[in-house]
């Protein structure tokens, strides 16, 4: 094979290089379906697959409840550190391939009745350890129970009779 052959090979594909292009077109055109078809299948399957993973831990979440004493007061440092150690325990379950941010996430709720403010935080068990070690000075921290009751009621403080 000569340069000259090369040079007009690439001369006649360039020139045909329309009805090339018509040919991939039709094919194209011809084979979307399926193709799309087992785009939308695999996409499917993948979340099927997922929301089946995410269903065990999910079933496995566990919440803190964390009741402040009354001489309560942090000081920066207490919040920053009480917020690392929150992306530790996101850190400590989170599984990318695996997990979804919906299993591994960290809830953090703020409740006041009665005037007196709670804060309930949420999370995979596994979590848990991380979180149960205490972030702030002067808090008290009590597992929450199914139903969403703390597993001690609160002391009532009454003050006068």
């Amino acid at each position: 094979m000569t340069t000259s052959d090369l040079v007009d090979g690439a001369i006649g594909f360039i020139a045909d290089f329309p009805g090339h292009a018509e040919r991939l077109a039709d094919s194209v055109m011809a084979n979307a379906w399926w193709v799309a078809l087992l785009a939308l299948a695999a996409g499917g399957g993948a979340a099927a697959v997922r929301w089946a993973w995410s269903r065990g831990p999910m079933a496995k979440r566990t919440a803190l409840e964390v009741l402040p004493t009354t001489g309560f007061d942090p000081k920066p440092e207490e919040v920053i550190r009480f917020g690392h150690q929150m992306a530790r325990a996101h850190k400590s379950v989170s599984r990318w391939l695996v997990s979804s941010t919906r299993t591994s996430a960290l809830r953090v709720r703020f409740t006041c009745s009665n005037g007196s403010l709670s804060m309930r935080v949420e999370g995979p068990d596994r979590a848990m350890s991380v979180l149960r070690h205490q972030g702030y000075a002067q808090v008290e921290m009590r597992p929450v129970q199914a139903d969403g009751r703390a597993a001690r009621e609160r002391p009532q403080i009454r003050l006068g009779s």
